[in-house]
């Protein structure tokens, strides 16, 4: 009897050693899981905008000149002033009619085209020498603006792009680059190039910006920016694919511009059906074990 007890223990004791020993295997082979959520890429793309100074400049000014010697007897020129060919600005007379009073015969001096007065020099009462400036005018269509691009910029403003002029009331123009100037800055080592667009009178001198907008070449997949990883360096970029529903690899990827929310992949070519890790991916090793998070 007592051997029978014994036996009995002896079983009993073998029992619960293998299931100790079982549960302790499970527990050593386990993998930890990640909880993370998955994000499909879509189609799209996104702009990049590079933003240049410029500045407001007349290309051509007409000077209007007095044709005798005499003096200024009416002025109607005034700064800002629009004016037509023709109009007339300002009457003189000459030294002799000036000493016998006889104004009425002076002489009337018509504008020679369409523009803006910029500045009126000349005030009833002066006495001018022939070809004197009595007042300097620019045409309106004479507008132009000044691009400042870096020297290794140059492939955003080259001839006959396009790019969005914004003036400091926040107005908003489109406009054309037309040239480039054959001089740069041998200081900032930049070039000028000259954009015009359909617009009304602007000052000379006004500080704008120029923003030009391009695209990658082709349609690119974009994922959400948190999708993406990168080293310390920001010289290597990931994304953690899945490979069944509690595998994720590391896949090396090049990306191309962003937004605030979003990152275009230029290569490889994702498909809208792989399952990335949008979030709970940081710090994951290749072959990671995942829980996805319903």
């Amino acid at each position: 009897m007592r051997a029978k007890s014994i036996l009995s223990l002896c079983v009993a004791s073998t029992c619960m050693v293998a299931c100790v020993s079982g549960r302790t295997v499970q527990e050593v082979e386990a993998k930890p899981a990640t909880e993370i959520t998955l994000v499909h890429p879509v189609y799209g793309r996104i702009p990049h905008e590079t933003v240049f100074s410029a500045t407001t400049v007349n290309q051509s000014k007409a000077a209007l000149s007095a044709p005798i010697p005499g003096f200024v007897t009416e002025t109607l020129a005034k700064p800002g002033m629009r004016v037509k060919v023709g109009q007339q600005l300002y009457r003189m007379e000459s030294k002799e009619q000036h000493a016998l009073g006889n104004s009425e015969k002076g002489i009337g001096i018509k504008a020679g085209q369409d523009g803006v007065i910029i500045d009126a020099l000349a005030q009833p009462g002066n006495y001018v020498a022939e070809s004197t400036v009595l007042c300097t005018m620019v045409g309106e269509e004479s507008l132009v603006f000044e691009i400042s691009v870096p020297c290794e910029q140059t492939e955003y403003a080259r001839e006959g792009s396009h790019c969005m002029l914004e003036l400091p009331d926040g107005t908003q123009l489109h406009a054309t680059v037309q040239s480039t100037l054959a001089t740069m800055n041998t200081f900032s080592q930049s070039v000028r190039v000259i954009a015009t667009t359909r617009t009304t009178f602007l000052p000379e001198g006004m500080t704008v910006k120029a923003v030009f907008t391009s695209y990658s070449s082709g349609q690119a997949v974009l994922l959400p920016k948190s999708a993406v990883q990168s080293d310390e360096t920001l010289s290597a970029h990931w994304v953690m694919r899945l490979v069944d529903d509690s595998t994720a690899v590391k896949v090396p990827v090049t990306i191309g511009n962003a937004t605030a929310d979003s990152i275009e992949i230029l290569s490889p070519a994702l498909s809208l059906q792989d399952r990335i890790i949008a979030t709970g991916g940081y710090g994951l090793e290749d072959n990671a074990h995942i829980v996805i998070r319903q």
